[in-house]
């Protein structure tokens, strides 16, 4: 019998399958989420060692053992790494590193006690676990729920995003956080047409976490908001407004650490006080681009180095930053090709047996075939540029801003635009598979003499 309103129209009932809907998502998250855990320990299993660490490594464990006496986040000592062991030396210089990797390791360490470091390797898993499920989700936008177990499988399957995550070091929960930046663009561009604010701030502090852990996406504003307002199809005012929410979140996330700095060292620092001798030895006329950095190497005069040494620490940075900076004004033509050069032969090199063995990677060969089935990827994106473009335009953007800073091997500093690299591997298994389900359906003519 139908049920009538008070104008005698039928009311029809929705089914309630929401909520169930809901709850079977949520199961087959938690599943995913728990089968990438297993393959974490598994593969950290087969190491006869639970953790590795490194001067870095102790930097950011001195600045959150500090943290948790109460001095703040600042570093008391330094560390220096000869013949293949780490020492502790007297500080040198007054660290600031971004405030997330060492507010995470105080927080292990409030519950496990100072330099617990297995634990510190058991959060990296679980990040690592969250970014394999984040994986999956993207490949739903993008592929749909048929093909999103491939991104996932290929987020486990690449052995390196594991392996660094057994080092004390910010780079799991960096690749997270450009995993779940990734994840949100293909969001908005699933939701171009009608943005919701939800994905806009959620985004907008996202980028505002990843920044504060590396500050890689600081110089990716202009390109979001071109590629935004391309996305909206020229609606100049929506992608303002689009663009302006992310970037006010941003700032609303950043800004208590400015703040701090302002008034700790009376400057901007927007993220970190050190690096511009790494940006310096990669721009000069001395700049390798042939062989990753090491401290022997003729990147600098040696000049203008024993000069600059003489001035305070910060002084040394400002000065350092100038060079770099007069370097590539002077030189443009040089700076993009020496930057080109860096990417060809340091950023995109697969990792070299050489390398793999050294640092005893398990599966480090399969590094090379992560980035030729990636390369196939974004060929085959270029066909459908609008799906895709985020993708390509933050794989540009990340190799090129990196190569441009220093002079580094692939390895460790490309792993965070591997996130991309998947998806583009996903597309070229995705396109592969349907392709061979398009010639399953086709039935053969028979053949035969009239």
């Amino acid at each position: 019998m139908d049920v009538l309103d008070k104008n005698h129209k039928k009311i029809e009932f929705e089914p309630r399958t929401s909520n169930f809907a809901l709850r079977k998502g949520l199961w087959i998250t938690g599943l995913l989420f728990f089968i990438a855990l297993v393959v974490e320990f598994l593969y950290i299993n087969s190491y006869n060692v639970s953790y590795f660490i490194s001067p870095d490594g102790l930097l950011y464990s001195n600045i959150a053992e500090n943290f948790l006496k109460g001095n703040g986040l600042v570093n008391t000592a330094g560390f220096v790494q000869e013949n293949g062991v780490v020492r502790e030396i007297p500080r040198t210089r007054d660290y600031v590193v971004g405030p997330i990797y060492p507010l995470l390791l105080a927080m292990v360490y409030g519950v496990f006690g100072f330099k617990s470091y297995n634990m510190v390797v058991l959060l990296h898993a679980l990040f690592s676990a969250a970014s394999a499920v984040l994986a999956y989700k993207t490949g739903e936008l993008l592929f749909g729920k048929r093909y999103a177990w491939i991104p996932y499988g290929l987020t486990l399957g690449y052995p390196l995003f594991a392996f660094w995550g057994m080092y004390v070091l910010t780079e799991t929960t960096y690749v997270f956080t450009i995993t779940l930046f990734l994840y949100l663009l293909a969001l908005y561009a699933k939701e171009a047409k009608q943005p919701k604010l939800r994905t806009l701030l959620i985004l907008g502090v996202a980028i505002g976490i990843s920044n504060l852990v590396r500050p890689f996406l600081l110089l990716f504003f202009p390109i979001l908001g071109l590629w935004i307002w391309w996305m909206q199809r020229g609606r100049l005012k929506i992608a303002l407004r689009d663009f302006t929410i992310i970037v006010v979140m941003t700032i609303l996330v950043m800004s208590p650490w400015w703040i701090r700095n302002g008034i700790k060292y009376q400057q901007f620092i927007p993220v970190s006080n050190y690096g511009s001798y790494e940006f310096y030895l990669g721009n000069n006329p001395l700049t390798v681009t042939d062989n990753f950095f090491y401290f022997a190497q003729p990147s600098y005069d040696p000049e203008v180095k024993a000069r600059i040494e003489k001035l305070p620490l910060l002084e040394q940075e400002k000065e350092y930053k100038k060079l770099g900076m007069s370097y590539i004004l002077q030189h443009p033509v040089q700076f993009i090709q020496r930057t080109l050069t860096k990417e060809k032969n340091l950023f995109w090199q697969p990792i070299t047996p050489v390398f793999g063995e050294s640092y005893k990677m398990q599966g480090y060969l399969m590094d090379k075939w992560y980035l030729l089935l990636g390369l196939v990827g974004i060929v085959l994106s270029l066909f459908q540029l609008r799906n895709y473009s985020f993708l390509l335009l933050f794989t540009l953007y990340y190799s090129f801003t990196v190569s441009m800073i220093t002079i580094v091997s692939g390895g460790r500093y490309r792993l965070p635009v591997m996130p991309a690299m998947v998806l583009f591997a996903s597309l070229a298994v995705v396109m592969a598979l349907k392709g061979i389900g398009k010639l399953a359906k086709v039935t053969p003519r028979s053949s035969g003499r009239s």
